[in-house]
Order: structure tokens, then C-alpha cells, then sequence
């Protein structure tokens, strides 16, 4: 964070009634999964809860990081031209495609960098123990991690979430999924 940043306390927004349930139990799922933690003792930094309806009416819990993000010093780790990806992979002729769920909540926040996510509910307030989705520098963070990862797997490319392996023939292809996997 930029030393010079003064921190931002946010007030909370409210939940819409019909999906106050819904969010409740979200936040019981993330809680138990180590997603989330109930933040104790002062804080700073403080973001409201942005609850949107998914399409299957389940909610999704976003974090307005907006003041946050203005604050964060960014490490700005290359991403990658998709168009140089695309030239690599006609070597093949094999390929599968994964795609890794909730990509950015992998990657584990450090203790010291928790407080700045912290949101407030009618709950209370809670911070993320994993990266969350909005926070500015998520992306460079994931790819950093993955392009530490997986540097070592031969005829794999990978953007973000997204992992495309490659390989000649069946057994080439399948010996460098399952040294991805």
C-alpha cells in the first residue's frame, strides 16, 4: 500500500431483503471454506458488500475495492499477448483445455495484507484470507503464480485460469497433462 495513502472506512450497503438468506449463507460457505475470516480489533480499511443475483437467482458477493485499489502499489508482473500463444500452438496436434475455478481465491493473501479487504456486513466485518476478485493487482498476482508453476511443463501455455496443453501424439499430450495435473 502507498504509505502516503490515507485509508477509507466505507459505510455498509444494504442487502435487498429477498436476498439476505442467500448472502448469510454464502458467507457461512466461505467462512468455513478459509475464503473468508471475521476481521477482530480495529481496522482501516473498510469496503462495502456489493451483493449481485446470478442468472440461477444464487448471490455473488463482490467487494467494492474501489478506494482500496487507488491505494495499492501494483508490482505489474508482464501478462502475456494472447496472439503469441495462439502462433505456439499449431505444433500440436493434441490439445486440452482446464480451466482452474475460482482462479484468483488459490492464492493465499499474506497476513499483512488482509486488513485491506475487509468489508462490512450486518454481520460484522470479515476479510479475505485469499485473494480476492477486484482487488487491482489480482491478476498480475495469479499470473506471477502461475507462470512460477507451470514454467517447467513443456508444450503447456497458460493465461490466467486458463491452461491449454499440447502435445504430437496421444502419449506426448497425456504425459504432459498429467504433469500439469
Amino acid at each position: 500500500m502507498d504509505p502516503e495513502a490515507v485509508p477509507v472506512f466505507q459505510s455498509m450497503r444494504r442487502i435487498p431483503l429477498p436476498l439476505e438468506q442467500a448472502v448469510a449463507k454464502k458467507i457461512d460457505e466461505l467462512l468455513k471454506r478459509g475464503i473468508i475470516e471475521i476481521k477482530t480489533g480495529p481496522t482501516s480499511w473498510v469496503s462495502p458488500l456489493v451483493v449481485v443475483a446470478k442468472v440461477n437467482g444464487e448471490p455473488r458477493l463482490c467487494i467494492d475495492l474501489r478506494c482500496v485499489n487507488e491505494a495499492v502499489l501494483r508490482e505489474h508482473h508482464p501478462m502475456p499477448v494472447v496472439d503469441d500463444y495462439i502462433a505456439r500452438l499449431r505444433r500440436g496436434s493434441i490439445w486440452s483445455k482446464l480451466d482452474i475455478c475460482e482462479a484468483f481465491l488459490q492464492v493465499e493473501l499474506a497476513e499483512e495484507s488482509r486488513d485491506v479487504t475487509t468489508f462490512m456486513t450486518n454481520r460484522g466485518l470479515f476479510r479475505f484470507k485469499r485473494l480476492p476478485f477486484g482487488l487491482v493487482t489480482a491478476p498480475e498476482l495469479f499470473q506471477k503464480a502461475m507462470d512460477e508453476i507451470l514454467a517447467v511443463c513443456d508444450g503447456t501455455y497458460w493465461y490466467l485460469d486458463d491452461i491449454i496443453i499440447e502435445g504430437k501424439n496421444i502419449e506426448e499430450h497425456d504425459s504432459r497433462l498429467e504433469k500439469v495435473q
